[in-house]
């Protein structure tokens, strides 16, 4: 394989994998109301904010990162007032208790209203505010960060050409690859190209350890309070389901301590590492090949989701996360190609299917399946037990395998997307 081709893999994870602090879509929504109200400035009048039916599902529920608030008005409102646009997903970092209070008056006040934008595919956040000086729009497209269009009382000060997916040239296009390629990069890339991954190791363990402490459902402990009674046996399987619980325990609710995410999502970020980070603890593996081994996690996950989409109905921190996830564990205990696609098979067969319900403490129990699910697919895998392939969705080849888990996503849950959202909405109404 081509250095040119390396590098340009390890470009598009670099650029994947980017701190968040709290859950992606709350940040995003937060980020572009930012936006929007910098451009403008002035004593807030109306804030409204057109939002694609992935990024409402995954913002409704979920904790706003230092406080004790949650949901998508909350995150617009914050972005509003204190929001800091550079900062990216890190946007509300710096939010101080009377940022709170003011929001809280925006809300009360009635000037904060997300709306829905039915049918939308890719991620979509159109924040516009109304100030007594004027009106900002910021415009967010395809990825959490991606901001598209600024404008300034209806004149444009900032656009942003999209990409097209067939695009040549500098885009990496991942789905074009085979899986011996993505271990082919994993395994060959020079180290110190890759060994930014470390950082997602620091980060995402620091986040495991904030978790501990007891933070949204308490999962992580829970599982350790089972193990110290004697209910589970302690080893390397349920070291990492706790290890995993602990650190989406904490952001899912609201430490303030980002995940390094990849695809744009924290918790796919976790569990496309902490798995892998578990194992290498408890086998003393070398550090070297833990990094290759979650930057092949990084790359199944990434190729599963050019299928998936960026937000769907299945639950893609369990599906395509888990099985990246799975892979990286076959890859890290030694497993050859082949096994490494048996593993992929195993997943498929066996998570595929997991419902999204947006971002909330349920996620913790999504996260800790994906990571049961993976160790074992993979140990399975190692010694060749594994699904056959005329089974189910498992395809001709383990490319056709992923290829499969992501049309199940996409259009094969679109209908199953609908009645969650409708179901979430007639709640909140």
């Amino acid at each position: 394989m081509s250095n040119e081709l390396y590098q340009k893999a390890i470009e598009q994870v670099k650029e994947e994998m980017v701190p968040a602090l709290g859950v992606t879509e709350p940040a995003a929504i937060a980020l572009s109301a930012a936006k929007a109200y910098e451009v403008i400035g002035g004593e807030v009048k109306k804030v409204t904010v057109w939002v694609d039916e992935g990024v409402f599902k995954n913002g409704f529920s979920c904790a706003i990162p230092g406080t004790c608030e949650k949901g998508n008005e909350m995150a617009a409102a914050l972005g509003v007032i204190a929001g800091k646009p550079d900062f990216g997903l890190r946007v509300l970092e710096d939010v101080t208790e009377e940022d709170v209070s003011r929001a809280k008056e925006l809300i009360k006040e009635g000037k904060i209203e997300i709306k829905v934008k039915r049918g939308v595919s890719d991620i979509f956040i159109d924040a516009i505010v109304e100030t007594d000086k004027g009106k900002g729009r910021a415009v967010i497209k395809d990825k959490h960060t991606n901001i598209v269009l600024v404008e300034k009382d209806g004149k444009e000060i900032f656009k942003k050409q999209l990409e097209t997916k067939t695009s040549e040239g500098k885009a990496f296009d991942i789905s074009r690859l085979k899986l011996k390629d993505l271990i082919d990069i994993a395994e060959h890339a020079p180290y110190e190209d890759i060994s930014f991954i470390l950082e997602a190791v620091r980060v995402n363990d620091e986040l495991a350890q904030a978790g501990k402490q007891g933070e949204g459902m308490e999962l992580g402990r829970g599982i350790s309070d089972l193990i110290e009674e004697g209910y589970l046996k302690e080893d390397i399987l349920t070291y990492a389901m706790a290890y995993t619980g602990y650190a989406v325990d904490a952001r899912m609710g609201g430490v303030s301590k980002p995940a390094m995410s990849i695809c744009g999502s924290g918790d796919h970020g976790l569990v496309a590492t902490l798995p892998l980070i578990a194992i290498a603890n408890k086998k003393e593996i070398p550090e070297e090949k833990l990094v290759r081994s979650i930057l092949l996690s990084y790359l199944v996950t990434m190729y599963i989701k050019t299928f998936a989409g960026r937000l769907s109905a299945f639950c893609g921190c369990a599906v395509a996360a888990g099985t990246g996830s799975s892979a990286g564990i076959c890859y890290l205990l030694g497993g050859n190609n082949e096994q490494i696609g048996f593993t992929i098979d195993n997943m498929a067969a066996d998570i595929t299917g997991i419902i999204c319900d947006g971002g909330n403490f349920g996620c913790s129990l999504k996260a800790v399946t994906a990571a049961s699910t993976a160790i074992l697919s993979a140990l399975l895998a190692l010694k060749n037990i594994h699904i056959p392939k005329d089974s189910g969705i498992v395809g001709n080849t383990v490319e056709e395998t992923m290829q499969n888990i992501g049309k199940i996503a996409s259009p094969g849950m679109t209908k199953t997307n609908d009645v969650i959202l409708d179901i979430m909405i007639n709640r909140h109404d």
